[in-house]
């Protein structure tokens, strides 16, 4: 049962000014080619604060304007066979807000800097900076060479709803890979009318243990597992963040408080173990109402421990306007507890029972005569992936698909994917040739769903490694940006492989997958240079302790080039 806790602070000697309100995208990925550039228009505005003097020489006061809304947005830059393009600079993109006329207005691009992951990991912030507005799944952003743009939306852009606006880029022969649309929560006079406690509660649960969230998030959340004895419950610490209290009710200056909690314990292999939800209501003293409107509102929160949590996902509702906000918690490293924990998932042995034997003979013999079986005969058999996080492996953004998808969607694309569902973590490909039976914590679909598959791994011997792979459906292999392997289109269990030239030093991984019906598969092996064929698992192939903080060892910032040796 959830604990009514509030977490007390006291106020830094100085306060950090909050001044973007918190936004995560709603709408899907746009593409769009190169456009010649265009001239900023008279009348575009700055974001960056600036400070006037009132008067001249000692005592002179200040008066400081700092803007309050401002749109952040993910751009990933494709060049020739989709590679990133990694030297564009700021005046190389110009940004329209849409709705107004054929194009709209031109927008000043405030602030602008290159994302180069490898030399990032683990340095972004956990707070919200902003309408955050994503090119596509956490996961290809998190491996994917991209540029991060900001501009100040007008007044109609930050009203409640879905405003759009278009990147454009002068830099021919380029596609630029992004969200169209961001989401403004309901705030003030568009409230809408208090939600009845069971339409609350279904709402939550949905939205916790299936991941379905009814509106997109514009509450963020920040959360963080304190640390027990393993006999008492989970104490967590959930904290709405400063720039999405306009969000809240009592962003009408009410100072009232009527928030639903809602947490769902997931196992290792994403199966939800129990829900409990509970409603916050408070008046806040004039301190407390201060101190979150400068810092954030937290609260601890307690939870029942049930044997096997791997994660809790929080969700939190506000009642007064409809808007949602959620943060996952892991409460354990993955292990080979999560292994176990897996075979449950998708390859028991009522599943495999029922397995067409004519199709599942025709599978054994291609894994036999690709040497495969004997190889997967001492390995636990592995799942699409966990809901659970971990550091290193590879991260899949999960979609489910249009029925009909006959070949290997892009997953820049909104119209072909639409949004991820949500993300999956795994070391290795190892799925066996069973029927599928969803990805729990994400989707239940066993039909017309997609992963795309993201990591990094290791090259200590430099030489020729050779890839293969067995899928069903469509699958390819990239290495460094550059395709390796492809087995695309509908079909049975299809094996496909090749072989490219790698440096010592840290090196890219990215698997796109879908399934369309019935079976499904996807095993990826390698064979490094004087070895033998074996699986490919990225804890194999792990950083030395003293270059894991350092950036990929052949790769230099622009695009990234690799060659490629056919077989």
């Amino acid at each position: 049962m959830f604990s009514e806790l509030v977490e007390s602070r006291s106020f830094e000697a100085g306060c950090r000014w909050v001044v973007c309100v918190a936004l995560l995208f709603a709408s899907g990925r746009f593409r769009a080619h190169g456009q010649a550039a265009v001239a900023p228009q008279d009348g575009a505005t700055s974001n960056i604060s600036q400070i006037e003097s009132a008067g001249d020489g000692p005592g002179r006061t200040y008066t400081m304007r700092v803007s309050t809304h401002e749109v952040i947005v993910d751009v990933v830059a494709l060049g020739p066979h989709n590679r990133p393009i990694g030297d564009l600079k700021k005046e190389d993109f110009q940004v329209f807000e849409l709705g107004t006329g054929p194009k709209g207005p031109l927008r000043n691009v405030v602030s602008f800097r290159a994302v180069d992951p490898a030399l990032e990991q683990g340095s972004e912030g956990t707070e919200s900076d902003g309408f955050g507005v994503k090119a596509t799944g956490g996961c290809a952003m998190t491996f994917t060479r991209h540029y991060r743009l900001a501009f100040n939306p007008t007044a109609e852009g930050s009203t409640s709803g879905t405003p759009e606006f278009a990147v454009t880029t002068g830099r021919p022969h380029v596609i630029l890979s992004y969200h169209p649309e961001y989401y403004v929560g309901v705030v003030g006079a568009q409230a809408r009318q208090t939600l009845r406690n069971d339409t609350a509660d279904e709402a939550l649960h949905q939205a916790a243990c299936e991941g379905h969230l009814e509106v997109p998030p514009s509450i963020a959340l920040n959360a963080h597992l304190i640390r027990t004895a393993d006999s008492d419950p989970f104490r967590i610490s959930v904290a709405v963040q400063p720039d999405s209290l306009p969000f809240l009710s009592m962003a009408n200056g009410t100072k009232q408080v009527h928030l639903d909690y809602g947490a769902c314990e997931f196992d290792a292999a994403g199966k939800a173990l129990t829900f409990v939800n509970q409603r916050l209501e408070r008046v806040l003293p004039a301190n407390d109402y201060a101190h979150a409107m400068v810092s954030a509102f937290t609260n601890l929160v307690e939870l029942p421990r049930m044997a096997g949590t791997a994660m809790v996902r929080f969700v939190v509702l506000d009642r007064g306007t409809g808007n949602l906000g959620s943060v996952d918690v892991v409460t354990t490293a993955p292990s080979a507890q999560e292994e176990s924990a897996g075979q449950d998932g998708a390859t028991g042995a009522d599943q495999t029972a029922q397995l067409n034997q004519q199709f599942q003979n025709a599978a054994t013999e291609l894994l036999q005569s690709g040497g495969m079986e004997e190889m997967l005969r001492g390995e636990a058999p592995g799942t699409f992936g966990s809901i659970v996080p971990g550091a290193g492996r590879m991260c899949g953004d999960v979609y489910e698909l249009k029925e009909g998808t006959r070949r290997l969607p892009d997953y820049w694309d909104h119209p072909m994917t639409g949004d991820p569902v949500g993300a999956v973590y795994t070391d290795s490909l190892k799925v066996p040739y069973a029927f599928p039976t969803g990805i729990p914590g994400l989707t239940s679909r066993v039909e017309w769903f997609g992963i795309d598959y993201h990591g990094e791994f290791w090259v200590q011997t430099p030489g020729k490694y050779r890839f293969k792979m067995f899928s069903d459906d469509g699958a390819e292999v990239y290495i460094d940006d550059q395709r390796v392997v492809a087995i695309d289109g509908v079909h049975t269990l299809k094996m496909a492989q090749g072989s490219i030239k790698l440096k010592s030093g840290m090196h890219t991984i990215h698997v796109p997958y879908f399934q369309q019906m019935k079976h499904s598969g996807l095993i990826l092996a390698v064979e490094p240079p004087g070895e033998e064929l074996r699986l490919f698992d990225v804890r194999k192939f792990s950083a030395p302790v003293e270059v894991k903080a350092e950036s990929r060892g052949d790769l230099e910032p622009g695009p990234l080039l690799t060659r490629v040796v056919e077989d």
